[in-house]
């Protein structure tokens, strides 16, 4: 019964994230508020920092605890809380009034992004805490492939709510908005119910390491040289996410692709991420979690170079006599969505188990926090994006991406090659903590 509450808990979960989509759903959310770009760059960014941020005061507080349930429901309390507060906010709000000033909504949605992200972040760490104790040692590869199987038919379903809720016959904005976080509540107070549901045993469950942050450890993971290239790489790599706020709004503005198609790229991204999960996993299983991470990289790059040719190819004679309506463009522009969901499956898979096979088995704690800790800096680069889309425009800032995806793809063939243990071997993914392929920034 754990087993089953605890793969509903988190294929729920993964489609409550794809409603709350940062890089899409909630960017453009904003877009439709304010004209400024770093603004609008700054609800993803908020959206994975303070996520990642939140897990080292959970580390700290409830490592050591031996009950960890209250502490899971109480963060999906919260997280469902702010939803709903956001979806209230946005459903009684007068579209007209919105032309007046749109600050009292604008804040209210920051204000309960911040909670949600440092709620989920925090609750993280005690939800996994409690799968691994609830759910039976020898029946946990089961579960594993349960909860990936769900949460994929899930997160597609959701993907398809999300279109239905902001597509043609949508309520006029932020109604269509208001209607989809109240879905997106629902989902997360069945995630509160399923966590409250399940028997935590008395035995304590192995709890996970606070990062270490002695001197000696802070030094040892600096020096290695390895470690520092995987760092680079990943810097890189996560740099290059800066383009998927805004990937929408050029779609919009340049290709003359109609609003109501985010909820198609949205499931674009979804289906991405679950029709090339098998690829991913057959690479790491035929050639290790470095494959796995080269691919990402090269993946990566598909998404500004569409950006970059095809509103010019849209603009010559052949193509404008062949596809007047630019509706086949737009249906096209959602390759990018695909490559966008295909290359976070890729860091999902591979970047923890890499890093688990390069660090010391005494210091991955410190390994994957100083990761984490760079990361959430990083997160803020869609808000540099935006203010360079101000000054350079859409091109000046997709030739940038592109340097920048070139930079990764090189930087990912002076990774190391490093054996992986014969546990990630049999069970690629083992150390994942759920299915958070859609933000797969994280560590």
């Amino acid at each position: 019964m754990n087993a089953i509450l605890g793969v509903a808990a988190e294929s729920v979960n993964a489609a409550a994230e794809v409603m709350l989509l940062p890089s899409l759903i909630l960017a453009f959310f904003a877009a439709e508020l304010t004209p400024s770009y770093a603004t609008i760059g700054l609800a993803p960014a908020i959206a994975t920092s303070f996520w990642t941020l939140a897990r080292l005061p959970a580390l700290l507080i409830t490592g050591s605890r031996r009950r960890q349930q209250p502490w899971a429901f109480a963060a999906a309390l919260v997280r469902a809380a702010a939803v709903a507060v956001l979806a209230v906010v946005a459903s009684r709000t007068d579209p007209a009034g919105l032309a007046q000033s749109a600050r009292p909504l604008i804040g209210t949605f920051f204000l309960c992004l911040i909670v949600y992200a440092l709620a989920g972040g925090f609750g993280s760490v005690p939800s996994a805490a409690l799968l691994r104790s609830a759910v039976a040692g020898d029946s946990w590869s089961l579960f594993s492939r349960r909860r990936s199987v769900w949460s994929a038919i899930l997160c597609a379903l959701a993907a398809l709510i999300a279109a239905r809720l902001l597509g043609a016959n949508a309520l006029p904005f932020p109604g269509s908005y208001g209607r989809l976080f109240l879905v997106a509540t629902v989902c997360l107070i069945a995630v509160a119910v399923f966590t409250a549901a399940m028997r935590e045993p008395l035995t304590v469950a192995p709890a996970l390491s606070a990062p270490g942050l002695s001197p000696r450890a802070l030094r040892q993971t600096f020096f290695d040289s390895r470690y520092r290239r995987f760092l680079l790489f990943r810097v890189l790599l996560s740099s290059t996410a800066a383009i998927d706020p805004f990937l929408f709004l050029y779609a919009v503005t340049r290709l003359g692709a109609p609003m109501t198609a985010i909820g198609g790229y949205v499931l674009a991204g979804v289906l991405g991420w679950i029709l090339s999960s098998p690829v991913w996993m057959w690479l790491a299983r035929r050639s290790g979690a470095r494959a796995v991470l080269q691919g990402a990289a090269v993946v990566r790059l598909i998404a500004p170079a569409i950006a970059l040719v095809l509103p010019p190819l849209a603009a010559t004679q052949m193509v404008r006599d062949r596809f007047p309506d630019g509706s086949a463009l737009s249906t096209l522009y959602g390759v990018a969505f695909f490559a966008i969901g295909a290359t976070l499956a890729a860091q999902s898979r591979g970047g923890y188990d890499y890093l688990a096979a390069l660090a010391p088995r005494s210091l991955l704690a410190t390994y994957a926090g100083m990761t984490n800790a760079l990361l959430a800096v990083v997160a803020f680069a869609p808000v540099l994006g935006g203010a360079l889309i101000q000054r350079a425009g859409y091109e000046g800032f997709f030739g940038a991406i592109v340097a920048l995806g070139l930079a990764a793809v090189f930087a990912s063939g002076a990774l190391p090659e490093i054996p992986m243990p014969a546990r990630f071997q049999s069970e690629p993914g083992l150390l994942e903590t759920g299915p958070r392929a859609l933000l797969a920034s994280r560590l």
